[in-house]
């Protein structure tokens, strides 16, 4: 397993791949939350209903769209890590 801190570059490469959605492994209200980047085939961050720039949570884990995320990245809005396989 790799551990990249959670900024623009790395985000960008993720997105390349086919990434689209960012979930943790811990609770939602960690303050260095793990990530796990996802493809979701049937996704479109633009047909989103909840307010942009906000994570989303599911069963208390939270869920940053990709997209979302190097927006906020480059306000140095984010903390936390992305887990990735190697």
């Amino acid at each position: 397993m790799i551990f990249k801190r959670l900024n623009y570059q790395t985000l960008q490469s993720l997105r390349l791949q086919g990434y689209n959605i960012l979930l943790t492994i811990g609770r939602s209200e960690d303050e260095n939350p793990i990530y796990f980047p996802m493809k979701l085939e049937s996704f479109n961050s633009t047909q989103t209903n909840t307010s942009s720039g906000q994570e989303r949570t599911l069963q208390g884990q939270k869920i940053l769209i990709l997209d979302e995320a190097i927006q906020r990245s480059l306000n140095n809005d984010l903390n936390g890590v992305i887990q990735l396989d190697n």
